[in-house]
């Protein structure tokens, strides 16, 4: 512990440790930023109705919430360190055990989604009979609910063996500060030689072969489906409704396995660095210079980067592959700026009608006037003729204009008619 002291005060002057600092610096918000939109937009696109009565989606709405937890407890707290020199483990005992717990086991938990989500497909590609009654909404809870407490419980001997104490050597002399370090010597060989391949494991190992091994299986079975499909085509001349809805099928399955693939192709190659990092570390920096220390620190930053990108881009990644996600990015898009547009229309609508239902008001109260004077003026030569005296003159032309009755009849329309337009406006 001594020499790695004396490490620590020379290797942050190399090159290869300023450039690594500098990766998390910069790359570190940029994929926080990124990869809080997109999960979010995934959790929300994935809980939609139409799309959420897939226990697939099910699981991959668990994956985003898992790495967001991923991306706020371990990339968050680096970034914060190279930043800031602030570090929550270095603050206090609840920091010290809690961080790394939940990095631990946030990791492990996508992972083993990933896992189960490929076992699913595998099921669907051969057992499509047995698919709905085995892969339900209950089993899918059930199967996320045991793999989140079984990576609690696996990675609990982090909450006793991670503890913030004073620094001392060998004789029990005062080193340094408290900081959070392994309980004891047995313990810090545990946690960096034999935990690493327990971690690699759990963590790579066990999901890659499964990932791998499935992969292939569904592999086959879309080639062999694809094959019968075909050799059942070719002979039709006639196109009838049975193989359009089996190519239908077809093509959403295919979607879905392309999906998978992607996500597991870019898992695989992101995750694989950190794990055989974590394995070689204990072995590179024993007795390791500290020019070879700031190598070290490069490569870690390096494969850490990795590591979190794959807990970032899921939402690009569904998106370039999954033709049914990215229809439903699309729609909930359009449904937005349509409904965005409407109500302008709606408004710009409501003002015209105002406006033109004013206007009509005016033209009917002057056709009605028009009407009743037209009336009067054919009613008038109907009278008997006699001889017109100034009282029948004065008659005449009261009657040629308007009836009483008649004026205070439209009087009372054109008013209502004009309080129904300001009430409009």
């Amino acid at each position: 512990m001594s020499n790695w002291s004396t490490v620590e005060d020379d290797y942050t002057s190399f090159p290869a440790y300023k450039a690594a600092a500098i990766i998390w610096k910069v790359v570190s918000p940029i994929l926080i930023i990124f990869g809080t939109v997109g999960n979010s937009l995934c959790i929300y696109v994935l809980t939609r109705r139409s799309i959420r009565s897939s226990t697939t989606a099910l699981y991959l709405t668990a994956l985003a919430f898992s790495d967001l937890a991923v991306l706020y407890s371990g990339l968050l707290r680096q970034w914060l360190v190279y930043l800031f020199d602030v570090d929550v483990r270095q603050l206090n005992e609840v920091g010290c055990k809690l961080n790394i717990w939940l990095v631990y086991c946030s990791l492990d938990f996508s992972a083993w989604i990933l896992l189960v989500v490929t076992l699913e497909r595998v099921i669907s590609a051969w057992l499509p009979h047995n698919y709905r009654s085995v892969c339900t909404k209950k089993s899918a809870l059930s199967l996320i609910l045991a793999i989140g407490v079984f990576m609690l419980a696996l990675n609990s001997h982090l909450l006793y063996g991670m503890v913030f104490k004073d620094i001392t050597d060998e004789f029990g002399n005062f080193v340094s500060e408290a900081k959070c370090v392994e309980i004891n010597a047995s313990y810090y060989s545990f946690f960096n030689k034999s935990w690493p391949w327990v971690d690699l494991c759990v963590f790579c190992v066990i999901p890659f072969t499964v990932i791998v091994i499935g992969n292939s299986l569904i592999l086959l079975k879309v080639v062999k489906s694809h094959k019968k499909a075909n050799s059942a085509i070719v002979p039709n001349v006639k196109v009838n409704s049975k193989p359009r809805s089996h190519s239908s099928g077809h093509g959403k399955h295919s979607s879905m396995t392309t999906m998978l693939f992607t996500l597991n192709i870019v898992f695989l190659l992101c995750t694989s660095p950190v794990s055989i990092y974590n394995i070689g570390y204990s072995y590179w920096v024993t007795n390791a210079s500290p020019e070879k220390v700031a190598t070290l620190d490069l490569w870690w930053a390096i494969v850490n980067m990795l590591q979190y990108t794959n807990n970032s881009i899921n939402f690009l990644l569904y998106c370039l592959s999954g033709s049914k996600f990215r229809n439903e990015v699309i729609n909930l898009f359009c449904r937005k700026l349509k409904a965005r547009n409407a109500s302008s229309v709606a408004r710009d609508s409501k003002y015209t009608r105002s406006r033109c239902d004013s206007e009509s008001n005016r033209v009917r109260s002057r056709s009605n006037s028009a009407s009743h004077h037209t009336v009067s003026s054919v009613q008038t030569p109907v009278q008997p003729l006699h001889t017109a005296t100034d009282n029948d003159k004065n008659k005449h032309t009261y009657a040629s204009t308007l009836h009483p009755d008649s004026a205070l009849h439209l009087g009372d329309s054109t008013h209502s008619e004009a309080t129904t337009v300001v009430s409009c406006v």
